[in-house]
């Protein structure tokens, strides 16, 4: 409620810069400590991180979602290894919903973490071409271009979630969106990534074989035009807008 007040603005703005900054510098810390005792090559792999897990025992449900937070922020493992690790241990479904508590979390703080610390630290992190070109479109196209690049292979969806912070986007649109989309990915990755859909013996073998050969091909495809399937996107997106306004 404090923060409502206008003589009071200025205080909130600084313990909001507070707070975030102690936070990077944690974040920074834990990330120097990970490599230092080589912990972050043990939990890189999905037996390494299985068996981190586990040997967590109680404390596993917490671990595992603080390892995806991170991710989302620092950590340079693929998230898709998070993913199969939930699905195995828990099951695809707590496991997809445990991901998806990460990853939201995650996506929340890297948000503000862009929105307290501006222009600047994105462009460090992201990059500058992709935080002005990012920043530019969802700036113009909001919340129906990020559901787009949520659902979407072909966009960097950790790095837009820190870039929609400078922009105009409110959160409230930004957590909705967020919330709707992202765990879509995640609980299709944790039914196919168990086997509990299509097992990784017998028949299974045959077919999975086959999603082998087309995903490799989907990865070279996407590698290969990336930039043209985002282009196209995005075009897409603002011809979209023009007609609904000259409607």
């Amino acid at each position: 409620e404090m923060c409502g007040r206008d003589w009071s603005s200025d205080v909130c703005s600084s313990d909001l810069f507070f707070v975030a900054y102690i936070f990077v510098t944690i974040a920074i810390i834990c990330y120097v400590l990970l490599m230092k005792f080589h912990i972050l090559d043990t939990i890189s792999s999905v037996d390494g991180l299985k068996n981190y897990i586990l040997s967590t025992k109680e404390k596993g449900v917490f671990m595992y979602i603080l390892i995806q937070t991170a991710q989302v922020i620092i950590l340079p493992i693929p998230a898709a290894i998070i993913c199969v690790v939930g699905s195995l241990i828990y099951g695809p479904w707590l496991g997809g919903l445990y991901c998806s508590i990460g990853i939201l979390i995650g996506s929340f703080i890297s948000f503000f973490i862009g929105k307290t610390f501006g222009y600047k630290i994105v462009k460090w992190i992201a990059g500058q071409e992709n935080t002005d070109k990012y920043s530019e479109i969802i700036s113009k196209r909001g919340g129906f271009f990020l559901a787009l690049a949520f659902l979407l292979p072909m966009f960097p969806d950790d790095i837009l979630c820190l870039i929609a912070g400078i922009t105009n986007l409110k959160f409230k649109t930004f957590a909705w969106v967020t919330t709707i989309t992202r765990p879509i990915g995640v609980i299709c990755m944790s039914f196919f990534g168990s086997g509990y859909l299509i097992p990784f013996s017998g028949w299974g073998i045959y077919v999975w074989s086959i999603i082998l050969v087309l995903a490799v091909a989907a990865v070279f495809v996407i590698y290969k035009y990336q930039e043209q399937m985002q282009n196209f996107v995005m075009k897409k997106v603002f011809k979209r807008t023009k007609k609904s306004k000259t409607n």
